[in-house]
């Protein structure tokens, strides 16, 4: 399934009011002047300090199991299996 249609199944799942919330969040980063893009450029400055960090979190202990994220963020959004992936995807 390509993401195209992963992201279109997910939409058509969705209940009408969600539905209306997406579609409304999506039309205000493309038709307000006022409203700053949420996605701000990063310096290679910032994403090699973010980088660091993060590779130091996980040298710390701090890191999750990709599995254990996905099912997290499956459970709070109710749109990630973790069952679907792959073993090769967890460990590389």
């Amino acid at each position: 399934m390509s993401t195209i249609e992963a992201t279109v199944s997910m939409l058509e799942a969705m209940p009408e009011d969600a539905k209306l919330l997406v579609f409304n969040y999506t039309r205000s980063l493309f038709s307000s002047a006022n409203n700053p893009n949420p996605f701000v450029p990063l310096t290679e400055d910032q994403i090699l300090s973010d980088l660091a960090e993060s590779r130091q979190e996980i040298a710390d202990g701090k890191g999750m199991n990709m599995r254990e994220a996905l099912s997290e963020m499956g459970e709070k959004h109710g749109f990630v299996r973790s069952d679907h992936i792959s073993e090769s995807a967890v460990t590389a």
